[in-house]
């Protein structure tokens, strides 16, 4: 008998915040008059275009930023992997602790490529890791709950 409850919302949901936050800009700048943005695709600038439209144009591909969309796709993979691994609680708890390691790896690595660069503002797109991490402990607590249940019915037999 396997119990699979509320830690699979809790890791759909984190698996969502690091799929959404690996495409949403993460920090803005400016440099030379012009606004520019980073997210984990890459550096894109804000130009006018004849209008008042504003287009993001590729720039600056010396900031390379694609390993961390990499990894935070890859915390969303193992997630949903997490998700269907309910009958071995043990692997899913273990994923669930890789997760937390990634992300906060993708959070370290982000702080390192932004290091020293004047006029950064990050914007609130950066809660979506911490919430994940959140979200992977509270699955972890249910699983070892599920966990606790599961030998105490082995206990009773």
């Amino acid at each position: 008998m396997v119990i699979q409850r509320w830690q699979s919302v809790f890791l759909l949901i984190a698996a969502l915040l690091m799929a959404f936050y690996a495409f949403l800009p993460v920090a803005g700048f400016t440099f030379g008059g012009v606004s520019y943005e980073l997210s984990l695709l890459g550096i894109s600038s804000l130009v006018l275009d004849g209008g008042s439209a504003i287009t993001p144009a590729t720039v600056s591909p010396e900031v390379v930023s694609w390993p961390l969309f990499a990894l935070s796709v890859l915390v969303a993979v193992l997630s949903l992997v997490a998700i269907f691994k309910f009958k071995q609680m043990k692997l899913q708890k273990t994923l669930c602790m890789a997760c937390i390691i990634l992300t906060v790896a993708v959070i370290a690595s982000l702080l390192v490529l932004v290091n020293g660069w004047s006029d950064l503002r990050y914007y609130f797109s950066n809660v979506m890791p911490v919430l994940a991490i959140l979200f992977y402990i509270l699955a972890i607590r249910g699983i070892t709950k599920d966990q606790k249940i599961l030998s105490s019915y082995d206990r009773l037999r």
